[in-house]
């Protein structure tokens, strides 16, 4: 059975590298079973995980609620803007997940997002997001044990 978390995002724009902090934070964690990638700004890393029996993306969502609210969605619940592509640089995170999911098999990608407070120059996460890497990460843990994760997380 094949599990990943990748994390995607920009560590030079502060919480928008919230994924890439929190895979950071994952690898300090005994994951025998599951391949833990820092994606960066590269959506292709996400060609690493074809064939996952689970893929879980950790990434900033701007979703309304207050900085650091966690939320948790299948990329089926996302719908695309109509847009015309001029190339494949121009796909966005949904985009490539839902081509994956036509080309490679993936049984169940989850995509768990948190809102940013401060998207500008800096490589530091912002104090609200900073501490909730650990409820982050439980989050992450329990999707991948299939379990409910603790605390309000909203879809």
């Amino acid at each position: 059975m094949a599990k990943f978390v990748v994390g995607i995002g920009n560590v030079l724009l502060k919480d928008e590298g919230i994924g890439c902090h929190v895979v950071r934070a994952l690898e300090e964690v005994n994951l025998s079973d599951v391949e833990v990638i820092d994606g960066g700004t590269c959506l292709d890393v996400l060609q690493l995980s074809r064939n996952a029996d689970k893929l879980i993306i950790v990434d900033a969502v701007k979703g309304g609620g207050m900085p650091g609210q966690i939320y948790r969605f299948h990329i089926e619940d996302v719908t695309l803007e109509k847009k015309a592509l001029l190339s494949l640089h121009d796909m966005s995170l949904v985009d490539t997940l839902k081509l994956m999911q036509l080309w490679h098999n993936i049984d169940e990608a989850v995509i768990i997002g948190v809102e940013p407070k401060d998207i500008d120059w800096g490589l530091e996460l912002s104090p609200e997001l900073r501490e909730k890497i650990p409820q982050i990460t439980d989050a992450i843990l329990a999707e991948l044990n299939n379990k409910s994760p603790k605390g309000e997380m909203k879809c």
